[in-house]
Order: structure tokens, then C-alpha cells, then sequence
């Protein structure tokens, strides 16, 4: 019993050393906690920054579209310099008929009145575009935090990567004095003190991949949450996100997400929006439209730029403009169609939006599971390894051991210990994508 409770106890302490425990607080760069780098990534992040800006893009379409049942106003204005006279033969004389300066204004005023229904579908296909514009930046912002604690979980791997071989290193130089000091007393043969020098050289080049990944790996987190690469940090963590869940139903967890996912959202919304342009684009070949127009328009002419009031003309117009489609070459029908298989695939996309939603649920339960599993029996192989790796010290310096005993002992030991850093950065993944594929809270 007081066994199974040491080897328990070695097990939470591995776990607390290698997973990047908070431990003593150092100031020496900006602290990022797996929260503060999710808000980091939600305010600077430049993919969200570039999706929020399509908002904007929405907006416009909206605007645009409730002009097409506004009045529209226009002026326009003309200055002709005639060159020449133009002239007119009336009875075999020449009489002319134009001045050499002539002005032009006009100002027009156009009210749809009737256009077959395209403004009131193009308003409705502009207010889905806003609405299919607001779910993207919900799904990019699920893609930024998945991916900001992903880079984030990484740093963290590669911390406990070089914390693991360090303490191999410190492991191999006890050895090393160890088998020097029985060299000198001619205790071991000189095989064993080289066995154990070329054990301790050969940690070094692992020690500096280590280092070369933990900086590039502190660099990737600082790109993707924008911050400067030369900027300090310093990664804190705790083990709330190692701790075991209660998860409810995998049935459950389908629904939420097929019932939140902006991506399904987003292809409800692409269907509706199809519709709507089958409907336009029947509308052209259909339905007649009507305007109303009132116009004003004002003309002079003189042969310099002073203009006397019998020089000057002005007019008021009103009129109804009926247009009524009967052939145009059959363009009306082949937007039709071309409209109907933009709206098929649309139905074609949410049917595999549905399923693609299901799968990847699926995938991250069962991922999750099998992560949670085995941290639970690493942490009990690391536990197993430590007491291991303690009896070969104590059997070698009692001289009953060999050093072979020793070194099997690190080796098994320090696998576990890199076994186990994986195992936690592979089940704290997989938190996050069930997380980001469910919208499930912890």
C-alpha cells in the first residue's frame, strides 16, 4: 500500500515538473497565460483582423442593394464649341443655324416603381451576405483560438523537451563522477568510464535541438499573436487543462455542434442566398419594369459667353418608362439555369457541411478519450521509471550494480519523461479540437 502511494505521489510530481508547471514568477518579459494568449490572438491576430474587414464589405452590399428602390437624381451639363457654322439651303441661300457656343444642363430625377421584385431579393441576398459575413468571422475566430493555444501547447512541449534532457544531462554527469571516482580506485575497467564518457556527449546535440526548438517555437507563438519576434516572453501554465473531464453523450456533443457550428451556419445561409438568385434571375426574363422620370432641362446659345434671355431655353418633362421583356437572345434563360446549379451545389455543400461537422466531432471524442488514457498510464510508467532509475543508483554506488543497469535505467527513464511531455501536449490538443468542433465548455 505505501508503495502504490509513492509511486502515485512520483507521478503527480513528474506530471507538475515536466508539463510546464506555474512554479516561482519571473518579470523578465511578458507573461502569457493560455487565456491571455487567446485574447491576444482575438485582437491581433492579422487573418481575424482581415476577416472582421469583410464586415465592412457586407455593410456596402446592403447599401447598395436598398438603392435599387431609391429615387436616383442626376445633372448633367454640356458645352459645345461649334467650329463651324451649320447652315441650312432654304430656297437657294444659305441661312445658318447655330451659334458658336451652345450650353446644356439637365436635371433628371428616376423612381423605380415596379422592377419584378430584384430589389426586394437583392436587399434579402445582401442582408444573407451580412449574416453569412458574421458567421466566416466566427468560424476564423474558432480557427485563431484553436490555433493560438495549438502554438501555445507547443512552446510548452518544447519547454518540457529541454527541462527532460537536462535533467538527462545532470543524470549523465552523476554517472560520469561516479564511474571516474570507481575508475581511480580500479573498481570498473576502463570500457565502462568510456561508455559512460560517450553517454554524456552524446546528450549534447539532442540539449541543442532542444534549445533550437524552443526558440523557434517561442518565435511562432509571437508571429501568430502579433507580436514583435525579439519582444521577451515568459509561458505559464497550470494543470486545470490536464485534469479529467465528464463528458457528455457523444450524441449530444453532435448536436450542439451541428445546432452552433458557423460553418453549417454559413451553408444554411449560401443556400438561401442561391435561392434568392434564382429568383433575380428569373425576374429579368418575366416580369416588365416600370419607372417614373421627371426631368428639367435648360439650353443657350450665342456667339459669345453673354447670354440674353431670348437666347435661353428651359423645359419640365414627366414620364412612365415600361419596359416589358420579350426576347433577348435567350441570356435571361441561361442565367436561370447557371443561378439553379449555384443553388444545387449549395444544397450539395451543406449536406457534406453536416457530415464533415459530424465526423470531425466524432474524431476529437474518441481522440480525447484515447489522449486521456494514455496520460494515465504514462504517468504511472514515469512513476515505474523514476523508482527504477533510483534502485540502479543505489545497487551501483553499493557496488552490487553495474553501470549498464544505470544507463538502461536513464534511458528508459528519460523516454518516459519525453513520453509523457507528449502525451500531456497531445491530450491538451485534443481538448481544444473537441472544444473548437463542439463549442463545448471545459
Amino acid at each position: 500500500m505505501r508503495d502504490s502511494k509513492q509511486i502515485l505521489l512520483s507521478a503527480i510530481l513528474a506530471v507538475v515538473i515536466l508539463v510546464g508547471g506555474p512554479g516561482p514568477a519571473r518579470a523578465n518579459g511578458k507573461i502569457l497565460t493560455l487565456e491571455k494568449v487567446r485574447d491576444l490572438a482575438l485582437d491581433y491576430n492579422r487573418q481575424l483582423l482581415s476577416a472582421r474587414r469583410e464586415l465592412d464589405r457586407a455593410s456596402g452590399e446592403i447599401v447598395s442593394a436598398r438603392s435599387g428602390a431609391l429615387p436616383r437624381l442626376d445633372l448633367e451639363g454640356r458645352y459645345t464649341r461649334n467650329l463651324t457654322d451649320q447652315e441650312l439651303f432654304f430656297g437657294g441661300e444659305k441661312i445658318p443655324i447655330s451659334q458658336k457656343n451652345d450650353f446644356n444642363f439637365s436635371l433628371s430625377l428616376t423612381q423605380p416603381l415596379y422592377v419584378g421584385g430584384k430589389v426586394s431579393s437583392a436587399l434579402k441576398i445582401a442582408k444573407i451576405y451580412d449574416r453569412y459575413s458574421r458567421e466566416k468571422v466566427r468560424e476564423v475566430e474558432h480557427e485563431i483560438i484553436y490555433g493560438a493555444e495549438a502554438v501555445f501547447y507547443a512552446a510548452i512541449l518544447a519547454r518540457s523537451r529541454l527541462e527532460v534532457f537536462h535533467k538527462a544531462d545532470e543524470q549523465l554527469g552523476y554517472n560520469l563522477e561516479i564511474a571516474e571516482k570507481y575508475y581511480s580506485q580500479g573498481m570498473i575497467s576502463e570500457y565502462e568510464l568510456l561508455r559512460a564518457r560517450v553517454e554524456k556527449l552524446n546528450i549534447e546535440p539532442q540539449l541543442v535541438a532542444a534549445e533550437s526548438e524552443l526558440r523557434v517555437s517561442r518565435k511562432r507563438l509571437k508571429s501568430f499573436l502579433g507580436l514583435s519576434l525579439d519582444e521577451p516572453i515568459e509561458l505559464v501554465t497550470d494543470l486545470s487543462d490536464t485534469a479529467a473531464v465528464v463528458l457528455p453523450p457523444l450524441d449530444s456533443l453532435i448536436t450542439l455542434a451541428v445546432n452552433g457550428r458557423p460553418e453549417i451556419n454559413q451553408a444554411r445561409l449560401q443556400k438561401r442566398g442561391y435561392d434568392k438568385a434564382v429568383q433575380i434571375a428569373r425576374s429579368d426574363w418575366l416580369y416588365p419594369t416600370l419607372l417614373a422620370n421627371a426631368s428639367y432641362d435648360w439650353s443657350a446659345s450665342s456667339d459669345n459667353f453673354s447670354l440674353r434671355r431670348d437666347e435661353k431655353t428651359s423645359s419640365w418633362t414627366a414620364s412612365l418608362l415600361l419596359s416589358v421583356p420579350l426576347f433577348d437572345g435567350a441570356r435571361s434563360i441561361g442565367e436561370v439555369r447557371k443561378a439553379k446549379v449555384d443553388y444545387y451545389q449549395a444544397v450539395l455543400n451543406e449536406q457534406q457541411q453536416y457530415d464533415d461537422v459530424r465526423l470531425e466531432v466524432e474524431q476529437a471524442f474518441d481522440n480525447l478519450i484515447m489522449t486521456r488514457k494514455a496520460l494515465q498510464l504514462q504517468s504511472e510508467t514515469i512513476a515505474q521509471a523514476e523508482e527504477g532509475m533510483r534502485i540502479a543508483d543505489l545497487r551501483y554506488e553499493s557496488g552490487v550494480g553495474t553501470q549498464l543497469e544505470v544507463l538502461s535505467a536513464q534511458t528508459a527513464l528519460t523516454q518516459a519523461r519525453t513520453q509523457l511531455a507528449e502525451t500531456v501536449y497531445s491530450y491538451r490538443l485534443a481538448r481544444s479540437a473537441l472544444k473548437k468542433a463542439t463549442g463545448y465548455e471545459f
